[in-house]
């Protein structure tokens, strides 16, 4: 199993990535703000503002999707209270789950309990489940 999560928060218009980085106290661990350049080969300007927080820097062998989510958790739990308020003011949140499997493998778990304290703060659950190997390469 290869596991990875993400939180994001996504605005439009006048909402920013460094407003949400001021009001949670928390730092992304990837942010953009609209208007900027969609990568250094692209002319293309993004048109809203991203402020991503992951859960590793890159994707883990071995290590469950669940330890992805509680460690996301255990910063985002203190600021739920911002983190909604950002949302009713216009922000967008999901959390952006990646796992990849062997065939053989086990699935990937989320207990209730888990499932609880996602559902107390903001953001759709998606998942991005595929099997291991160059696919996602």
């Amino acid at each position: 199993m290869q596991t990875k999560a993400t939180f994001r928060l996504f605005g439009g218009g006048k909402l920013t990535a460094a407003a949400v980085t001021l009001r949670l106290g928390v730092e992304p661990t990837w942010r953009a703000e609209a208007g900027d350049r969609v990568s250094s080969r692209s002319l293309h300007a993004r048109d809203c503002s991203a402020w991503l927080l992951s859960s590793s820097p890159d994707i883990e062998p071995g290590t469950e999707l669940r330890e992805h989510l509680h460690r996301l958790l255990a910063i985002l739990e203190p600021v739920a209270r911002p983190l909604w308020e950002l949302v009713r003011e216009g922000y967008e949140a999901n959390w952006f789950c990646f796992a990849a499997s062997h065939a053989t493998e086990h699935a990937a778990e989320l207990d209730r309990a888990t499932m609880r304290r996602v559902l107390a703060l903001p953001g759709d659950l998606w998942l991005d489940v595929c099997g291991d190997g160059t696919d996602w390469e």
